[in-house]
C-alpha cells in the first residue's frame, strides 16, 4: 500500500513538475549509488532481518544458518541481553561482525564464525581480532562466537588477549537456555557494582560486587 502511495505521488509530481521531478530522482540514484548511501540502505535491511523482542535459537537453528544469517542472530541475542548492537559484518569489517555497547558504555567487538559442529577456531583467527579490535574499533574487549569449538592454541592465547571464546556449549547456554552473555563469558556487570575509597587514598578504589 505505501510503495502504491509513493508511486502515485511520483506519477502526479511529474506530470505537474517534470523537470524537478526527474532531477530528484537522478540524485537518489546516484545517492544510493555511493557508499554513505548504500551503507544506509544496507544497514535498514539488516536491522530489518532481526526479529523483534525476546529470541531463543537451537543449535540446530543457527547450524542451518549462512555466515550472514549467524551473525545476524548473535546481533539479535546481543540486543536481548540489554545491549546496543550493530551488524557490520562486511568484506573488509577488520575482524568485527557486530559491534557492542554494553550498558555501561564498553565498547566490544564480536567475531562469529559459523562453522560445522567439529570444526575447530584457530589461533591465527584470534590473532587477527586481536590486532584490530583496540586499535582499529577501540573496543575493551573482543568475544568470538562459533557454532564449532576452538583449538588448544587459541583457547590459551585468547585470555592473553582480552578475547573471550565461545564455544558450541558455551553458545547454546546463551542462545538456547537464554543465560546472559556476560554470564557466560564470567564478565563482571559494571552497572551492578558499587565503588568505595580505600582509606589512605581518596585516589584509589577498588570495587565490589
Amino acid at each position: 500500500m505505501g510503495a502504491l502511495v509513493m508511486a502515485s505521488g511520483l506519477w502526479q509530481a511529474a506530470e505537474q513538475w517534470p523537470v524537478w521531478t526527474g532531477v530528484a530522482l537522478a540524485a537518489a540514484v546516484a545517492g544510493l549509488g555511493l557508499k554513505p548511501g548504500w551503507l544506509v540502505v544496507q544497514r535498514w535491511t539488516d536491522r530489518s532481518a532481526l526479529p523483534p523482542g525476546p529470541v531463543r535459537y537451537s543449535l540446530a537453528h543457527l547450524d542451518a544458518l549462512d555466515p550472514v544469517g549467524f551473525e545476524l542472530a548473535v546481533c539479535s541475542l546481543v540486543r536481548r541481553d540489554g545491549f546496543a548492537a550493530e551488524h557490520v559484518g562486511r568484506s573488509g569489517d577488520k575482524g568485527a561482525d557486530v559491534l557492542v555497547v554494553d550498558r555501561s558504555g564498553r565498547r566490544v567487538v564480536v567475531q562469529c564464525k559459523r562453522l560445522r559442529p567439529d570444526r575447530r577456531v584457530g589461533d591465527q583467527d584470534v590473532q587477527r581480532v586481536n590486532g584490530t579490535y583496540r586499535h582499529d574499533h577501540g573496543a575493551d574487549f573482543a568475544v568470538i562466537i562459533t557454532t564449532g569449538g576452538f583449538t588448544a592454541a587459541a583457547r590459551a592465547s585468547g585470555p592473553r588477549y582480552g578475547i573471550r571464546l565461545v564455544d558450541r556449549d558455551a553458545l547454546e547456554r546463551w542462545a538456547d537456555l537464554g543465560e546472559p552473555l556476560y554470564r557466560v563469558l564470567g564478565v563482571p556487570d559494571e552497572t551492578s557494582r558499587r565503588r568505595i575509597r580505600v582509606p589512605g587514598s581518596w585516589r584509589r578504589e577498588r570495587s565490589l560486587g
